[in-house]
């Protein structure tokens, strides 16, 4: 498929109306449209190889639930956006459903359906555009010239301070420049690292850009906030990382200060003897170190328990449905108290509009990341985006003053 091709959504809905309506705000968000009354129609509908669907729950002949099921018998690779009149709990848990089975979910909105929703997770769709799996044929010798060849590159995710918007830190998230098949997201290759040996190699790759990236950025805006390297579950079985990590951070000219390393829970190993070994060096040499993911497995608690975090960084999942999910803005909201009572850093990631960045920022999280801020990207943009940023953030604190009551009448 070209990049330039134009995006396509296939709207699955029984009423007549809400097709209508749904096909509208698709094709003003720059999309063609095809739509189907029910699941019956899918595998004519999907032959157009859709980007994104837009799926309603509650269809007479196949349902949504029915429909979630085939598309991920059919390794659908694109984004979903399941919509309903019943309530939130049932959207959330087909959510739940359609991510257990491997399916992108841009969100869930409940009907009558808000324009500025739809468009927001069409936008969101947009912005997650790769090549199909079933387009990229990769392999292992593949991705071993890449990494000896200097064809990864990272692209950086700025994160900030909710209370005043000041730029703290950066995640460094790896991209594959293949040639043939162009950029490359790490869902394209990262399994393949992980169960064929080269985890360890890439990441090496990934920690020696960042460092350098860390250093020149120095120089360049005089940034002075952390870079956030994410740390494979091969990592958390070599005894040698703490070490290979500190000389490379020497070599670099990088303090290690500067330097924190994401770990999920999924990448800890069933034995934590070898991860609490690892981990607590690493702190004893001055790298914070982050639980990423924090609520989506099921021993997070324990985790934090056991191992020397100094952040806690809450799922986008729970982020990004608090706006419309009272249980997930609870999960959010202890979230964030735990991380108060524990001394931890707390970063929201999946930010996506100033709702939800208000939302935290009154809550008391310290830190956020996602979208609303910026996406991913190259080096050379973080100078104009930090310009953009500024304004961006001078405009909301001026609106939020305004609304704020005049201090001089609230005392009188």
């Amino acid at each position: 498929m070209s990049e330039t091709a134009q995006l396509v959504a296939v709207i699955i809905d029984d009423d007549a109306r809400q097709r209508e309506f749904m096909a509208e705000v698709a094709a003003l968000s720059g999309y063609q449209t095809i739509s189907a009354s029910d699941g019956s129609e899918l595998a004519k509908v999907m032959t157009s190889f859709p980007d994104v669907v837009i799926l309603d729950l509650a269809m007479e002949r196949v349902d949504g639930i029915e429909v979630i099921r085939q598309l991920a018998a059919n390794c659908f690779a694109g984004r979903l956006i399941i919509v309903s009149g019943f309530n939130v709990p049932l959207l959330q848990s087909a959510r739940t459903l359609a991510e257990l089975q491997g399916l992108k979910v841009a969100g869930v909105l409940s009907k009558p359906i808000r324009v500025d929703s739809l468009r927001q997770f069409l936008q969101v769709s947009t912005q997650a555009k790769f090549k199909p799996k079933s387009e990229i044929r990769v392999n292992l010798e593949d991705l071993a010239q890449g990494i000896a060849n200097d064809h990864l590159i990272l692209h950086y995710q700025p994160q900030v301070r909710l209370s005043d918007g000041a730029w703290v830190g950066l995640e460094a998230l790896v991209r594959w420049q293949h040639p043939q098949y162009g950029l490359l997201p790490p869902q394209a290759f990262i399994g393949m690292t992980e169960t064929m040996g080269l985890a360890l190699p890439l990441t090496q790759k990934v920690i020696e850009m960042a460092m350098d990236a860390c250093y020149r950025l120095s120089g360049l805006v005089d940034y002075q906030g952390t870079m956030s390297i994410n740390l494979p579950p091969a990592a958390m079985t070599d005894l040698r990382i703490p070490e290979m990590v500190t000389t490379m951070a020497v070599k670099a000219a990088c303090d290690a200060e500067r330097l924190q390393f994401e770990i999920t829970e999924t990448s800890l190993p069933p034995d934590p003897a070898k991860a609490i070994d690892i981990l607590a060096r690493m702190r004893l040499k001055g790298f914070a170190l982050s639980i990423d993911d924090f609520g989506t497995g099921h021993s997070s608690l324990e985790q934090l328990r056991k191992l020397p975090f100094s952040e806690l960084k809450i799922d986008l999942s729970f982020v990004r449905g608090a706006e419309t999910d009272i249980a997930a803005r609870v999960i959010v909201e202890n979230s964030i108290e735990l991380g108060r009572q524990l001394n931890l850093a707390v970063l929201a990631e999946g930010v996506e509009n100033e709702v939800i960045w208000r939302w935290l920022r009154d809550v008391g999280c310290e830190l956020a990341q996602g979208f609303f801020v910026a996406k991913p990207m190259p080096l050379e943009h973080l100078l104009s985006w930090h310009h953009e940023w500024r304004e961006k953030m001078s405009d909301l604190n001026q609106y939020t003053e305004r609304l704020a009551p005049n201090s001089a009448n609230a005392e009188a």
